[in-house]
């Protein structure tokens, strides 16, 4: 009792970090920008401003703006708006002829993801001014195997920290805490946890330098370039938290093994637990709408998977006490004991991961449409696959049977690490939220068919179709007109009609750029028809800043 005690309490003092402002944000995208992507001015606009979803970080950032020869017009005064951190911003040469223009933009999100982009848009109309030759583009940081490598490195080496914890404190037989083989593995696994996570962390700081300068490695391994990259980005400040948090766990594990004080154990938890939330304010969860929650989330989420998998790599540790039978007692009834702990872990994996998920993909479509969503989709797959040889490896133990738990138990830790290496991908990815890909939805509207798509659905040019179908499943004839109305739900801006054109009976189409915003929007659809009657519907359209 005495021992839940301590851990509670190590874990509430963490608690109370979760409620201060987050440090870091996930990766930034357009939500608005003037000119917008392909937009007409008749008249040159003065300046240039990018409008992204969050706040970008001070380095690594440019606005440039060029006409259709390759010459620089803006003003080189490129730079974040001193009132509104997440807008960046230029002037432009004064009497700019007519013609198209392109505005190349890069930034850093406050996670250490560069993105960059191009926008074209257009001065006057008419033979005077060509027609864009290069669409809107918007690009990000793609993981590479240095940072799969560094991270999984992290994650793996915390897993057997926590699952050394986890079965000290709770799974391990109080008889058999005294097993010299159970004391030496857990100790070394402890070590060993210890220096790959010192090595992961180390790493990190040259390698996410690299992404957010986007150089190379050879560039950045200099004092001068890592004391710069340390103090002026949200990065580098969670990695000085996150090495002064590793030399406390690494000081207070040191001289418990010196000093067998069991305080100095229940001390080196809360630089433990701290490390686990460092990771949850540089991804994704800090920059939702509501961070705080978002994190808590992202926290328990990926603690519980620690444990789940630390907990697996002591299982295969302490697999030859099952070899014999003095101590196979022990080891089955500690499986027996991870049983009931295994079913609060999944518990606490799925809601977090179900209520986390929710923020960052749209509509179920998302998750077979968009490439974080396939990813996230084969996470929860695996994750299945998990609990069903944990439920095996379960009933083995409360046989106490041998034959077979290795394997399976095996195959449990396998694939926890290859969901590990899914965890490191998508925490890297844009989410499908910034890449929702095109909509398409049907509504039945007094038993007639409406379904209206957008194509690309994202911020610029998009194409818009509406198909009309009756009760028998037949084109609806006789319509005098079909109009759309857009109202973006962000902010008040006001909303813009849309006339469809006619294509075929019951089908409608035209292209625009109603979608000036990315974000929520409201699309009201309404059919007139020749008898007067009229369909009316609205369709809740979530509008991406890239393609897919």
């Amino acid at each position: 009792m005495k021992t839940r005690k301590y851990f509670l309490f190590a874990v509430l003092l963490l608690f109370g970090v979760l409620i201060l402002p987050s440090m870091a944000s996930a990766h930034a995208y357009i939500v608005k920008s003037s000119p917008s992507e392909n937009e007409v001015w008749k008249a040159p606009p003065k300046k240039v401003t990018i409008q992204f979803d969050e706040k970008i970080q001070p380095v690594n950032y440019s606005i440039q703006v060029f006409d259709e020869d390759g010459k620089r017009v803006d003003r080189k005064d490129g730079r974040i708006n001193s009132r509104n951190g997440a807008v960046l911003e230029c002037g432009l040469r004064t009497n700019l002829p007519k013609g198209t223009y392109q505005i190349q933009w890069k930034a850093v999100s406050g996670d250490g993801h560069p993105v960059q982009g191009v926008i074209p848009f257009q001065v006057g109309s008419g033979h005077e001014a060509k027609q864009p030759s290069t669409p809107g583009t918007e690009t990000g940081y793609t993981p590479k195997i240095d940072l799969i490598l560094i991270r999984w490195l992290q994650y793996a080496s915390f897993a057997c920290i926590a699952g050394m914890f986890f079965f000290s404190l709770f799974i391990v037989p109080r008889e058999a805490g005294h097993n010299p083989y159970i004391k030496k593995a857990s100790g070394k696994m402890l070590q060993m946890g210890i220096l790959f996570l010192a090595v992961g962390t180390l790493l990190s700081l040259p390698l996410t330098a690299s992404i957010e300068l986007t150089t190379s490695w050879r560039h950045v391994l200099h004092a001068g370039v890592l004391k710069s990259f340390t103090t002026s980005t949200a990065f580098g400040h969670i990695w000085l938290v996150q090495m002064a948090l590793l030399l406390c766990l690494a000081a207070s594990v040191f001289f418990h093994s010196k000093t067998k004080n069991p305080a100095l154990f229940f001390a080196a938890l809360v630089p433990a637990l701290g490390w686990v939330l460092t990771k949850a304010l540089i991804g994704h969860a800090a920059s939702a709408p509501h961070p705080v929650w978002q994190v808590t989330l992202d926290f328990l989420h990926l603690l519980s998977a620690e444990i789940w998998i630390g907990s697996l790599a002591m299982f295969s540790v302490f697999m030859p006490l099952a070899r014999h039978e003095n101590t196979k007692p022990h080891y089955f009834q500690m499986i027996r004991a991870f049983s009931k702990w295994g079913i609060a872990l999944v518990v606490v994996l799925a809601v977090t991961g179900v209520l986390g998920s929710i923020t960052y993909v749209p509509n179920l479509r998302s998750l077979v449409t968009t490439f974080y969503g396939k990813v996230l989709f084969a996470k929860i797959l695996l994750l299945l696959v998990m609990v069903m040889l944990a439920a095996l490896n379960f009933w083995n133990g409360r046989r106490s049977r041998k034959k077979g738990l290795f394997a399976s138990v095996s195959g449990e830790l396998a694939t926890g690490i290859a969901v590990l290496v899914l965890s490191v991908i998508l925490t890297n990815l844009p989410t499908a939220t910034a890449a929702p890909g095109p909509f398409k939805e049907t509504k039945t509207v007094h038993q007639q068919e409406v379904t209206f798509s957008a194509t690309p659905n994202v911020i610029g040019e998009n194409t818009f179709t509406l198909s009309l179908k009756d009760r028998n499943g037949r084109p609806i004839e006789h319509i005098e007109q079909v109009t759309l109305t857009f109202t973006s739900l962000e902010m008040e801006m006001g909303s813009e009609s849309k006339v469809l054109k006619k294509v075929k009976d019951g089908y409608y189409r035209a292209k625009g750029m109603d979608f000036n915003m990315a974000g929520h929007w409201n699309v009201h659809v309404h059919v007139l028809k020749k008898d007067l009657n009229t369909i009316d519907t609205d369709f809740s359209v979530h509008v991406g800043s890239q393609p897919d």
